[in-house]
């Protein structure tokens, strides 16, 4: 319980810090922010990767072009405006599968998806996570681009799956490292690739998108 709401109370002042630096700061701040970012998860990737040659030959697909994309898409308005729907949308799909997979594991055996590299994630989260996703990108697209429910299915399912697989390759990571989280610096969290390797995966899907 503790953990969760300390994960929460991370998460709020993570949503507020984007919220002001999307909505009322220059788009310089946040791309500044997207490069600090990005220098912290490249030492958060070295210390799960002790191979020299492993390390050089993930960094520039994990983080670095990643957070490049980020910083490319944050130069204009229309695609700052979507940018800030994409960390909302993983954001959202990331916190219900955390939230609905505890809470259905009190009450019964979930069902895991891949208990040797992510003993946590489950087939329970990952839906709630879905619904919860596809209900929040059904409203944006309705209200804003007017696109059909099926068309808002479809990039929900696209990016739930993509999400999930950063989520599980990071978790990969650190199981192969030995370690439970990347680091400490986000409270309930873990560090930041244990935050930000479902935006890092999905940014590539976001790039074709736009």
């Amino acid at each position: 319980m503790n953990n969760s709401i300390t994960r929460i109370i991370t998460g709020l002042f993570l949503g507020t810090a984007l919220y002001t630096l999307f909505f009322y700061c220059p788009p310089i701040y946040l791309s500044i922010l997207i490069t600090m970012l990005m220098y912290g998860m490249l030492i958060e990737l070295k210390n799960m990767m002790p191979s020299w040659t492993k390390y050089i030959i993930l960094a520039p697909w994990y983080p670095i072009i990643p957070c490049f994309i980020l910083i490319y898409v944050n130069q204009t308005l229309e695609l700052r405006y979507l940018l800030f729907h994409l960390f909302i949308t993983v954001f959202t799909f990331d916190t219900v599968c955390y939230f609905t997979g505890s809470l259905c594991s009190k009450f019964w055996t979930t069902h895991k998806i891949v208990p040797s590299i992510s003993p946590g994630k489950s087939w329970e989260g990952f839906a709630g996570g879905l619904l919860a996703t596809t209900a929040l990108i059904c409203c944006i697209l309705q209200q804003n681009f007017s696109n059909s429910i099926f068309h808002s299915i479809l990039l929900s399912c696209a990016i739930c799956t993509i999400a999930f697989l950063g989520d599980i390759f990071e978790s990969y990571l650190k199981r192969s490292a030995g370690i439970k989280d990347s680091g400490t610096i986000l409270p309930g969290h873990g560090g930041l690739l244990d935050r930000f390797d479902a935006i890092l995966f999905v940014s590539y899907f976001f790039l074709i998108f736009i």
